[in-house]
């Protein structure tokens, strides 16, 4: 688990928001992280390769998003039960970023309050959009 923060020059422009990203998989926790820093978004970012570390995480810090994976091995809580209890804050938004296929699945994580569900591997400069988007209002 590590946090940082992401400013670029932006901390004028509104509130810094907080980002959680959560995957069990380091280089790709890196590539979000590196995406967020690249926007002009004041954030602080918060990491977890597990669904328990996100849960401490999001319990202490009421994130304005969550990026999760849905396959967190040596997790108790599973990404869709993650998603479950992280969509009951209404702050939170929810984003399943995952190569897992299987649509009911997807379909479940969307059920449960997530905003969207984006497939790895996912293109930086789609991802920098939305990101954006969804760190905007």
């Amino acid at each position: 688990m590590r946090e940082g923060v992401a400013s670029s020059g932006a901390a004028a422009k509104g509130r810094e928001r907080a980002v959680l990203i959560v995957d069990d998989d380091h280089p790709t926790r890196l590539l979000l992280k590196a995406t967020i820093e690249g926007l002009s978004i004041p954030c602080r970012i918060l990491e977890a390769a597990d669904g328990d570390t996100a849960l401490e995480l999001a319990g202490r810090t009421r994130p304005d998003l969550a990026l999760i994976d849905i396959v967190l091995p040596g997790s108790s809580a599973s990404g869709v039960l993650l998603c479950e209890r992280l969509c009951k804050d209404s702050r939170t938004k929810v984003v399943v970023v995952s190569g897992q296929a299987n649509e009911s699945i997807v379909q479940a994580a969307l059920s449960v309050g997530a905003v969207a569900y984006v497939r790895k591997p996912f293109s930086v400069d789609d991802m920098r959009v939305k990101l954006a988007a969804w760190l905007s209002d």
